[in-house]
Order: structure tokens, then C-alpha cells, then sequence
């Protein structure tokens, strides 16, 4: 992935990503898709558009993301009846209003990710991530058969969609002059 998602080459997209069709996650995270199978996409965060912690979730799909610049924090959460109790919600991605939950007891263990560096994440395991204001990623995605997803929150009224939105021009400019301040 590195090779293809060259630091040049993410430098170039960000200089004119007002030409390109960037959607918005209500979590801080700016993302766009770079092929027609979803395999691979560029992300670029800003936590301060983020209302709160980033939410405790799992995707339906494993992956590997590389840091192109900034830093992040990845923490894996497991079950441990010792852990914070969180409420969890299950889904499907095309009923996410249908959602049901329970607790869960959650602990976590982090790592640092800076420039360069890079994480796995398999489909089913629990994780947030803490960006840094301006972090570009670059992940690739490597789809499953559908399943269930979970989101565990703190408490109930912290529930976003995850579903994207097309972004705002302005959000455009305003997360990739952030991120360009770190190339």
C-alpha cells in the first residue's frame, strides 16, 4: 500500500481535494475512496468535529491502515469482567435504526501510531482511534460476508449513525489545510 499511496501522491490529492468526492463521518474523520471495490481510501481526521470520545466500534470489513502523516492512538478493547461497562448496540449496516443492546465489560490496551507506521485491524475486533488534529491514513479494506457490527458507547444518547455524508466544502478546506500543515 505504501507504494501505491506515496506521501507525494496523498500530498497532491489534499492540494486539490476540492476536486474530489470526500464524505464525512460525524465522528472527526473525512474520508475518501480511491477505487470502485472500496478497497482502498484516504482518511483525514479532525477530532474537534467530533462531539466526545471517538466511539468504541468494529467494521465489516478486516484492514491495514499506514499513517501517510500525523499520529494516532489505536486501543483494542476486549471483554473483561473486570473492564468499564459499556452499552453495546448491534446492527446491520442496512437497518442500522433497528439496533438492539445490552452491556459489555471492556478493557483496553493502546498503541502509538506516528508517521509511517502502520496497524492491522481484523472485522470483528472492538477499537477506537485518537487522532491527532490533521492525520492522514491510508487504509486498505479487505471485505467479508456480511455480519452484525457493535458500537459500545458510555451511555445511550452518545449514539451517531456511522453512515457518511457527502462533506461540506467547507469542511473540505478547513480538514485538509490542517492535514497539509503536516507535509
Amino acid at each position: 500500500m505504501s507504494e501505491t499511496l506515496s506521501k507525494a501522491l496523498v500530498f497532491t490529492i489534499l492540494r486539490h481535494a476540492e476536486d474530489f468526492p470526500w464524505r464525512m463521518q460525524d465522528i472527526g474523520l473525512m474520508g475518501l475512496r480511491l477505487d470502485d471495490q472500496r478497497e482502498h481510501r484516504i482518511h483525514v481526521w479532525d477530532p474537534s468535529y467530533s462531539e466526545g470520545d471517538p466511539p468504541i466500534h468494529d467494521h465489516p470489513y478486516d484492514f491495514t491502515s499506514i499513517v501517510i502523516a500525523g499520529e494516532l492512538t489505536n486501543s483494542r478493547y476486549v471483554e473483561d469482567p473486570a473492564g468499564d461497562e459499556y452499552i453495546r448496540f448491534r446492527y446491520s449496516l442496512a437497518t442500522e435504526d433497528q439496533r438492539w443492546s445490552d452491556t459489555a465489560q471492556l478493557s483496553a490496551t493502546s498503541e502509538s501510531v506516528a508517521e509511517g507506521g502502520e496497524y492491522h485491524q481484523l472485522a470483528d475486533e472492538l477499537h477506537a482511534s485518537w487522532p491527532l488534529p490533521g492525520t492522514v491514513t491510508a487504509m486498505r479494506c479487505s471485505w467479508g460476508e456480511p455480519r452484525e457490527l457493535t458500537v459500545c458507547l458510555r451511555d445511550e444518547s452518545s449514539w451517531r449513525s456511522g453512515q457518511a455524508r457527502t462533506a461540506t466544502r467547507e469542511e473540505v478546506k478547513v480538514f485538509t489545510a490542517k492535514a497539509l500543515e503536516r507535509f
